[in-house]
């Protein structure tokens, strides 16, 4: 069954959420992403409550014990810590324990835009053979954007038990590298609606966009 456009601001009973913690901030000088503040607050409520008022299968934050996540979001993280986004996404599917035909929305906790990432993804239907859908934007060149995504749960698990049985695990394992096996639909967007907090320009540019 195709993916039901949301619209509206509707809550999707079939559509839960993971926010991968966003590194450790190295570009930034080690600060926690997550608890960075624009429009007035911190990244991490701005993201999963926006997911929140989609996803009624539940949102999952993989991120430190040190950063404190909204109400009626879980928590978890990959073992040992610091595994990559793609361990992220493997803790945060076995902590959401959603059933294969759901669908998840995959994104990083440094997307300010995430209200354009949720419209771009979910405004139209997925087609029935489609596996999922990311956004396809960037600088200089746009590119595939796999923590701009959703996915279908049961291909999302496949996917990974390949990896880990090809490897053993996938720590430290690319994302790009597992998911490009999926079928997609992809997205163009601009460069700002995809545009994360990975740089002080980052931060300088989201600052005046979203002013506190």
């Amino acid at each position: 069954m195709g993916l039901i456009p949301v619209g509206g601001g509707g809550t999707r009973p079939d559509l839960a959420a993971i926010v991968v913690g966003g590194g450790g901030g190295e570009r930034l000088g080690g600060v926690s992403k997550p608890d960075l503040v624009f429009g007035g607050g911190r990244l991490i409520d701005r993201v999963c409550g926006a997911l929140l008022e989609a996803c009624g299968a539940g949102c999952v934050a993989v991120v430190p014990p040190a950063v404190r996540v909204p109400d009626g979001v879980l928590r978890t993280l990959e073992d040992p810590p610091g595994g990559g986004p793609l361990a992220g996404i493997d803790a945060g599917l076995a902590a959401l324990g959603a059933p294969a035909d759901a669908w998840v929305v995959v994104v990083s906790v440094d997307c300010p835009g995430i209200a354009d990432v949720l419209a771009a993804l979910l405004d139209e239907p997925l087609g029935d053979r489609c596996e999922g859908r990311i956004l396809r934007g960037g600088v200089p060149e746009p590119f595939d954007q796999y923590l701009m995504g959703v996915y279908r749960v049961g291909a999302l698990r496949r996917v990974i038990d390949e990896a880990v049985a090809r490897r053993g695990n996938v720590r430290g394992m690319g994302v790009r590298r597992v998911l490009r096996a999926l079928a997609l639909e992809r997205v163009d967007v601009s460069a700002d609606v995809c545009r994360d907090v990975d740089t002080p320009e980052d931060v300088a540019w989201w600052g005046a966009r979203l002013p506190s």
